[in-house]
């Protein structure tokens, strides 16, 4: 009879590809996840690993037990629900986010985990959203809150809302209620974060699609710098309007009416179906009521 650990050692095995990944992951040596899975394949008497790969490639049988032990995790994670949120165990929820959530709803979401969830820590990441999300996919994180991306199609996604970005310019640099085109824009130097980020793929895709190709400048990761370089006149970007209206009515940024506008960009929470995907549920519907981007979505999703 094999035991829990075991199948889960496999899991993740399976998930990430190496051993080396998964004792990573789980805090053992490479030496007990190799010993587990001996154990494991002596109980179900079949080869879960191709001998003959470099990467840990899984048999047919292999193949079958990874879906089966998903779901064998999914009953023990309804099983712990059921416990009740005040008899879980003490532990700590590794939750990835962009700056833009850390600068707006992150707080009040913080709160009201804290009164739902006193026992659960969250400890939270702020990186680039394509790294964060790899980090989902490999376990190490639990949870992240990022812009809708490509590739995440084997992660539960739970919709949280929608962002409006538009093109901001300094003060006096295009003609104030006159709408401009994409060529107009490009007078003008773009700057941008780095070419992780989800806003400058969308842009890329207008300015492509429209047949101009800007001067485009980095301007790092922190949206408040690009700002400030706006506001300086050393170029245009694209930012999330929202976050910036107390600037807009002061007149030290100036919001520019385009054609085609500016994208809009949907949110979403995103974790792995196992482990704790009960408990990844719970935490998305929290981020749905706490977060302030409009149209939060009503319905979870894969």
């Amino acid at each position: 009879m094999f035991t829990i650990k075991q199948l889960e050692t496999f899991y993740w095995v399976g998930r990430l590809g190496t051993i080396a990944k998964a004792a990573d992951k789980l805090h053992v040596t490479q030496s007990a996840v190799t010993k587990r899975l001996q154990e494991l394949e002596a109980s179900v008497a079949a080869p879960l690993f191709e001998r003959e790969s470099r990467k840990n490639l899984l048999t047919p049988a292999g193949k079958e037990l990874l879906i089966k032990s998903e779901h064998i995790f999914e009953m023990l994670d309804r099983l712990e629900k059921m416990k009740g949120s005040t008899q879980q165990p003490a532990r700590i929820l590794h939750v990835g986010l962009g700056e833009l959530t850390a600068l707006t709803w992150f707080p009040s979401f913080l709160k009201r985990m804290k009164d739902v969830y006193p026992s659960v820590t969250v400890q939270p990441e702020i990186d680039m959203s394509s790294l964060l999300l790899q980090k989902v996919k490999e376990g190490r994180l639990d949870f992240a809150i990022l812009p809708d991306l490509p590739d995440a199609d084997d992660l539960v996604r739970v919709p949280v809302g929608n962002v409006q970005f538009g093109w901001f310019a300094g003060p006096g640099k295009f003609a104030v209620g006159e709408t401009q085109s994409l060529h107009d824009l490009a007078s003008q130097p773009v700057v941008e974060q780095s070419e992780h980020s989800i806003i400058n793929r969308l842009c890329a895709s207008l300015w492509e699609g429209a047949g101009v190709r800007p001067e485009r400048l980095n301007g790092g990761n922190n949206i408040a710098a690009l700002a400030g370089l706006v506001a300086a006149g050393v170029g245009i970007s694209c930012l999330p309007v929202a976050l910036f209206e107390d600037e807009i009515a002061q007149g030290r940024l100036q919001l520019v009416k385009t054609h085609p506008p500016a994208p809009s960009v949907a949110y979403a929470c995103y974790f792995l179906k196992y482990p704790h995907s009960a408990l990844g549920y719970s935490v998305a519907e929290i981020a749905k009521q706490t977060c302030t981007f409009p149209g939060a979505g009503s319905s979870p999703g894969h």
